[in-house]
């Protein structure tokens, strides 16, 4: 069976759900409003295909992704060549990471947060702060639990240019003490006359809002907000039915 991570377009095709500019500009928005610094420099944790690259080129930011996968990374780099625009692409651990000069954002997208331990998320934090600059923005989607760990299953369709991509996401609690569950994705393609079930399996540790807080803290960081479904009109209180991709803002003290 594939890994997901070593097909870069289909795992496109998979989440093209989003819509890309619309979250660009809940990002500058989040800049223009908390950010200390002129932000000319920006930093993806956990690039993937990166979606985002494009319209933050087009806007005159500087771009630079780090991730594990070096078919991600490749894939990310021949667009970049197809823009004619250099960036910076790294294959580097986000819980441990290490940049030659720092950025001014930082942003994580679709809870790509992974860690297995506290001892990551700490070291994970860390790392972070080493690469931001004081007065810098952590941008993170996702990332947050607000509800207790609980089997979950989620399915859609996805297709682009005749190819169909069905994509099913699945939780299963593992261990609550250690807060660790097991995350399952699966893609089922259909590309022409061929047919291919492609599929990775993380062991991950869910992150809930008072050690979130406690940990960035402890970091170096300062809480700015979070909020709903990418509405910066809607903080989150802790009282809402539903979270739905809810956002987190930090500030680098």
């Amino acid at each position: 069976m594939d890994s997901l991570y070593a097909n870069p377009f289909y795992y496109e095709i998979a989440f093209s759900y989003r819509d890309i500019p619309k979250e660009v500009q809940v990002m500058q928005d989040v800049i223009r409003r908390y950010s200390l610094i002129p932000v000319r420099r920006v930093l993806e944790l956990g690039c993937g295909n990166s979606p985002h690259m494009q319209e933050l080129l087009q806007l005159g930011y500087s771009y630079v992704g780090i991730d594990l996968s070096p078919e991600m990374l490749q894939y990310s780099q021949q667009k970049a060549q197809r823009l004619g625009k250099p960036v910076e692409l790294y294959r580097q651990d986000m819980n441990d990471f290490q940049l030659d000069s720092p950025v001014d954002f930082t942003f994580i997208m679709l809870g790509s947060l992974y860690v297995a331990s506290t001892r990551e998320l700490i070291s994970h934090f860390a790392s972070v702060n080493r690469a931001l600059n004081p007065g810098g923005l952590y941008f993170l989607d996702w990332c947050v639990d607000f509800s207790w760990l609980a089997d979950i299953t989620d399915n859609w369709i996805a297709e682009r240019d005749g190819i169909t991509v069905e994509v099913n996401h699945s939780t299963e609690l593992l261990n609550y003490i250690e807060q660790t569950f097991r995350e399952r994705i699966t893609l089922l393609v259909r590309d022409g006359n061929q047919v291919r079930r492609i599929q990775q399996d993380s062991i991950r540790r869910a992150i809930y809002p008072q050690e979130f807080l406690l940990i960035t803290d402890q970091q170096g960081f300062e809480f700015i907000g979070w909020w709903n479904d990418w509405n910066l009109d809607s903080p989150l209180a802790g009282t809402e039915e539903q979270v739905v991709r809810p956002i987190c803002v930090l500030r680098k003290r």
